[in-house]
């Protein structure tokens, strides 16, 4: 592919200054490209900006409806350094993987739940029900008064659960489509440091490998920009 054709603006747009805007599926180049620039920690502070205003967009739009407000949301504004201070402070194995794990490679996604990958050995679990416990943990979307004990043989007896926390939501997976079980996820996971933690956080490979066995709409979608990424982290600091 010539210069020129790479840096044609994607639907006959044409923006001042003539470099690429927009990739040919349309993904927005400079936003990649100016979070490739910030720390991982800027990148994770400006989701939970971007979390608190789509927050607070839905809490109009409920008003000017006159719908009743959503108290679990409300309860539940993400924050995920505490979280993953908790499952550091336990010795939890663990790996990032979805949307968080997006934005940690630089993606524009904004993301509202943490998702790990874990362990399923007696005593990760153990840890686990144990890093959780003080973050009272309830079941996602359950009507209230459920009977709902988040212990070791809980997570014993499950495999993925969809959690609620003091810091927001957690999506707690013992395998990822397209990648597999803990040890496959680990073997495609990279170190990162955040929050002042070293943590594993599935590759962009591992995330474009899962993003295509999920195949929903939004996967697909988030899928284009992954590979633009890709692309962007191939290239290497002149191409970025």
């Amino acid at each position: 592919m010539s210069t020129e054709s790479q840096n044609k603006p994607a639907a006959g747009i044409e923006f001042y200054g003539g470099y690429q805007v927009y990739d040919e599926n349309g993904i927005d180049m400079t936003l990649l490209r100016e979070n490739h620039k910030r720390t991982i920690e800027e990148r994770l502070t400006d989701n939970a900006r971007s979390v608190q205003l789509v927050y607070a967009m839905e809490d109009a739009g409920r008003r000017l409806r006159k719908a009743p407000p959503t108290d679990e949301r409300r309860r539940s504004i993400f924050d995920a350094s505490p979280i993953l201070q908790q499952l550091a402070a336990h010795q939890v194995e663990f790996v990032i993987i979805g949307g968080l794990a997006m934005r940690v490679h630089g993606s524009a996604h904004v993301t509202d739940d943490l998702d790990v990958c874990y362990r399923r050995t007696p005593a990760n679990m153990q840890a686990v029900a144990a890093a959780f416990a003080p973050l009272h943990v309830y079941l996602r979307g359950a009507p209230a008064g459920l009977a709902f004990r988040f212990d070791a043989l809980t997570i014993q007896a499950g495999l993925n659960f969809t959690l609620t926390t003091d810091h927001g939501f957690v999506d707690l997976l013992g395998e990822v489509s397209g990648v597999g079980g803990y040890d496959q996820v680990l073997g495609r996971s990279v170190e990162a440091e955040m929050f002042g933690l070293t943590v594993r956080v599935l590759s962009l490979d591992g995330l474009i490998a899962a993003k295509k066995a999920a195949g929903r709409i939004k996967d697909r979608n988030h899928l284009l920009e992954l590979e633009a990424m890709k692309k962007l982290s191939d290239a290497g600091p002149q191409g970025a």
